[in-house]
């Protein structure tokens, strides 16, 4: 328990991994944008392209689509080096200007008739972990020049404003010089950039890993073998889950605004899919078990809690049941509570592997988003109608184990009442 818990903290706080997470989680609202703005465009309504044609209003929610999930890298390498400068108690204003002309300076130019140009292909889910490695290593280098002491210290009389930016001021220029010389030997190579390595390399296997529906219940198993042990394994994953699912969400949505057939859209799997399907109502699943306290327990203790966690756990709110039932270091719940997510993302994956339930269309929902409505927006009703199977399914894998655990707390109950 302690090697376990060890290990959970060490990648909870490691500075890198919450500076990832934290920053892109950041990415929200931009996201959040877009995806309403690409989901209006694209409605499955008879005629509604053409009324949106006709009043010119289409090509402005395109663009704000493409200006946001497919310029998804630009608004990442900003808030990524932003949280990690703050980690380090350095300001996160210089770090996060600097990296964003870092991963510039490293992203292949396109070239017609003589003009080079940025390829905006890169800005999206292509250049993210390009932009992931860069931001983190141009903060990283910016904040150890200045702590180093390259520096311009000017007098306390000048405005904290101008002093600020003095004392950034050769601490960025050195890590961006490093940068320059960084694209200058890479377009020497077989790559010919430092981005079109990154993504040779790592982007593209880990994102063929990723589209794995075996690597996301290899996590999910982790996460619930962590908060099994009192361990929030959520926040502990969601570094990765950010990293490797965010991209295919925004893969999804490119697709998508080019006009793709649901049927041919690249992906099943993505960010949205986890929040979706990954334990509906919380880690585990556990709006499954709400619902069976409140309408088939006989213990009152039971009653209670359930009472109290069901209008929370249709809001992925499930601390009361967790901690209340408790879920943490009970033998007895231990099975239901690991396994009915995997089971929840196994029968999503096959329902929309065989095209039963149409592929999420990559649309980011926000945390919070009670059940059914989150299925709604993501992938229309038959995502909202497959979210509620699930939750029965949950039902039914949680129903042997509570009966048992519930027998138990009455004869508990019936004692103290004796007493």
């Amino acid at each position: 328990m302690e090697k376990v818990q060890e290990i959970a903290l060490a990648v909870q706080g490691n500075k890198y991994l919450k500076s990832i997470s934290n920053g892109l989680m950041a990415l929200l609202p931009i996201l959040m944008i877009g995806s309403l703005a690409l989901l209006v465009a694209v409605l499955p309504i008879p005629g509604w392209a053409d009324i949106l044609n006709n009043a010119g209003i289409r090509p402005y929610l395109m663009a704000a689509s493409t200006l946001t999930t497919s310029c998804m890298t630009v608004y990442a390498v900003f808030m990524i080096a932003y949280r990690l400068a703050d980690e380090f108690q350095e300001g996160g204003l210089p770090a996060g200007l600097i990296s964003l002309f870092a991963f510039l300076i490293v992203t292949p130019m396109a070239n017609v008739e003589g003009t080079n140009y940025l390829d905006i292909g890169w800005l999206g889910a292509k250049g993210l972990f390009t932009g992931m490695i860069v931001s983190l290593v141009a903060t990283r280098l910016y904040v150890l020049f200045k702590q180093k002491g390259f520096t311009i210290k000017m007098p306390e009389s000048v405005p904290p404003v101008v002093s600020t930016t003095f004392s950034s001021l050769f601490p960025a220029i050195m890590a961006g010089c490093i940068f320059v010389v960084v694209a200058v030997m890479f377009s020497f190579t077989p790559w010919g950039s430092f981005a079109e390595m990154v993504y040779a390399i790592l982007a593209a296997p880990l994102q063929s890993l990723s589209n794995n529906v075996f690597s996301l219940l290899v996590l999910v198993l982790f996460q619930m073998f962590l908060w099994f042990f009192g361990i929030h394994g959520s926040l502990v994953i969601s570094a990765f889950i950010n990293a490797l699912y965010l991209p295919l969400d925004t893969i999804q949505m490119e697709a998508m605004a080019a006009g793709i057939p649901n049927s041919q859209l690249p992906n099943i799997l993505g960010k949205t899919f986890y929040s979706l399907f990954a334990g509906i109502g919380g880690a585990g699943g556990t709006l499954s078990l709400c619902i069976l306290l409140v309408f088939f327990c006989k213990a009152e203790k039971h009653k209670a809690i359930g009472k109290l966690s069901l209008v929370p756990g249709c809001f992925t709110i499930n601390e009361p049941v967790v901690f209340g039932m408790p879920m943490v270091l009970n033998p007895l719940m231990a099975v239901p509570f690991i396994t009915v997510p995997l089971v929840q993302v196994a029968v999503a994956y096959g329902a929309m592997a065989i095209g039963l339930v149409p592929k999420l269309s990559g649309v980011q929902v926000p945390f919070g988003m009670p059940v059914v409505a989150s299925g709604f927006i993501a992938g229309g009703w038959r995502v909202a109608l497959l979210q509620v199977v699930l939750v029965l399914i949950g039902c039914a894998m949680y129903l042997p184990f509570l009966k048992k655990a519930d027998a138990m707390a009455v004869k508990e109950e019936r004692q103290e009442q004796d007493d």
